[in-house]
């Protein structure tokens, strides 16, 4: 960003003097006089382990080979590692830490939050860094966030839930939502896909009838509807315009086409009808967003149902796990990913924001801590932001929430969990870091630790999973957590590689006196002591004053 500057060495006359005083008023009031100018990144997706620099491939590589069916996108975010860093750093409070932590973890701002604390660079740095979390565990902060209902089970919900708040049933009063075939919307008959017209008309009790196609052509009641034929009721002498959901194109299949046709809509602002805008509006709020857009291509890809919504009278009682795969079928978010959300904003065993019971804000509830900010009450804040929205009960909260975090980030490409924390998309709306779910650095590990065992419980770890890995220009050397580095920076290193054995000589067939962890900092007491087996060896010390030998290709210098 830049700002302009006006610079007067010398008031020649009292004239001057006044012109150059009424040019700056004028400059501030239409606010020329400091201007914003948005820096863009050229950012693209390259699919597979060589799109990646070197620093990453032999990482992505043993994971490859663990699990063959993972796969793994390269965003290159057109960022300089630097840049990146700067923008991160330029306010305080934008990265925390909690308060208890490393005195290195910490930066000297002195500023604490509910428990947190300013986040040092040192420390932002090893958390912002891709290449310090591709294991098999910790690589889970980049698995994308949608929803796939061949992948995703309501038994899956069921194991991240048990034992916690959530493990249960609610009831949920008033008025509710249930699906029907077919609603009437003033003139329009909005209909769900692969209903024959009989099927529309006995779901609204419309016996006496005259369906045409768009060439007027009369239709047989056996024949599926597309967008835009006309159903005449001759009993109540009312004419409908037939709108069947996602058939945007008006060709009674839904397909890429209306698929790349929404897109577009959504991200370049295309044009379409008015008939074509209600076939987009799959979900039936009133506007065409990204949720739509998910709901579509879950369709297309996952054979998701589409449905029609409308407002029915009564209670019903639902588990918690029935309500969190709803709201993945309404926002096109992995339920997983909703269930790991709410946990880490509310806590596995709840907390003010959603027990409904809130001195001022009976009645609602706030399971994604929405508008919770710290200034003030922060549960009240949240809890006014509910009541704002009209979540009433924990269906709508949960659902609601979802949809909106998925219009809001995933929507966006910010559709992992490092993404939500860390925001280099530049989608042209907010600017870089600046868009970000959280202030915790340790939130996207933290996710991707109950992720991985979530996956891991329910037999899940083999099937197609994609990574989207974040890229920057001109990344450094990396080293440990700070407070692991040595005070003597010449021999410190770090080690590269998974599941390394430290040996008690410097020799394959030497018996292993411990396994070093990815990223764990050594202190390297004799660089070369031979070559056996193929491999240069080093003698090293860990941190807990342990020494042993490790081959030296897994020895990376600390910068």
């Amino acid at each position: 960003m830049s700002k302009k500057k006006y610079f007067m060495k010398k008031i020649i006359s009292m004239q001057l003097l006044l012109i150059v005083i009424l040019a700056m008023i004028f400059n501030i009031i239409i606010g020329v006089g400091t201007s914003y100018a948005a820096t863009t990144y050229k950012q693209d997706k390259k699919q597979g382990i060589d799109a990646f620099p070197e620093s990453y491939k032999n990482y992505l590589k043993e994971l490859q080979n663990l699990h063959p069916d993972w796969s793994f996108t390269a965003f290159n975010t057109g960022m300089t590692w630097q840049d990146f860093i700067s923008k991160e750093t330029n306010s305080h409070l934008k990265n925390t830490v909690h308060k208890s932590s490393d005195s290195l973890w910490k930066d000297s701002c002195n500023q604490v939050a509910s428990g947190y604390a300013c986040a040092s660079q040192a420390i932002l740095e090893y958390y912002a860094d891709p290449r310090n979390f591709l294991t098999e565990s910790s690589i889970f902060q980049f698995l994308e966030m949608t929803y796939n209902s061949s992948v995703h089970t309501k038994a899956g919900v069921d194991s991240i839930l048990k034992g916690s708040f959530m493990d249960k049933t609610v009831t949920i009063g008033g008025t509710e939502e249930k699906e029907v075939k077919a609603k009437i919307s003033g003139n329009y008959i909005i209909a769900t896909p692969k209903n024959k017209i009989q099927d529309i008309t006995g779901a609204l009790s419309i016996t006496n009838y005259t369906t045409t196609d768009t060439s007027n052509k009369s239709i047989e009641n056996s024949a599926n509807p597309v967008t835009g034929y006309i159903l005449k009721d001759n009993s109540a002498n009312k004419t409908y315009t037939v709108v069947v959901l996602a058939d945007i194109n008006s060709d009674g299949e839904i397909k890429a086409t209306d698929y790349a046709k929404i897109k577009n809509y959504i991200m370049n602002g295309t044009n379409l009808t008015d008939t074509q805008k209600l076939a987009a509006d799959v979900n039936g709020d009133g506007e065409i967003k990204a949720t739509d857009y998910a709901k579509i291509k879950n369709y297309i890809m996952n054979g998701t149902a589409i449905t029609v919504k409308q407002t029915g009278e009564g209670s019903q009682t639902m588990s918690y796990s029935e309500i969190i795969m709803k709201a993945a079928e309404e926002s096109g978010i992995s339920p997983y990913s909703i269930a790991i959300k709410i946990f880490q904003e509310v806590g596995r065993q709840g907390s003010s924001s959603v027990t409904g019971t809130y001195q001022g804000y009976e009645g609602y509830y706030n399971f994604f801590n929405y508008g919770a900010y710290d200034t003030g009450n922060a549960i009240a804040n949240g809890l006014k932001y509910a009541k704002d929205k009209g979540w009433s009960n924990q269906y709508i909260s949960i659902v609601e929430g979802a949809k909106l975090m998925a219009d809001s980030y995933v929507g966006v490409g910010q559709n992992t969990a490092y993404l939500y924390k860390f925001d280099v998309v530049d989608e042209g709306k907010n600017g870089v870091c600046s868009h970000q779910y959280m202030t915790n650095i340790q939130d996207p590990a933290s996710q991707a630790t109950t992720l991985y065992n979530t996956y891991a419980k329910n037999n899940m770890l083999n099937v197609a999973l994609n990574f989207v890995i974040p890229v920057f220009n001109d990344m450094p050397d990396r080293c440990g957590l700070p407070g692991q580095i040595d005070s003597n920076l010449d021999t410190s290193y770090y080690i590269n590689g998974t599941g390394v054995n430290l040996r008690n000589n410097p020799t394959t067939s030497a018996n292993s006196i411990g396994t070093l962890a990815l990223n764990e900092v050594v202190t390297v007491e004799n660089f070369n002591v031979g070559n056996s087996d193929g491999y240069d060896w080093a003698k090293i010390k860990r941190g807990n004053g342990t020494t042993g030998y490790v081959a030296n290709k897994y020895l990376t210098k600390c910068k």
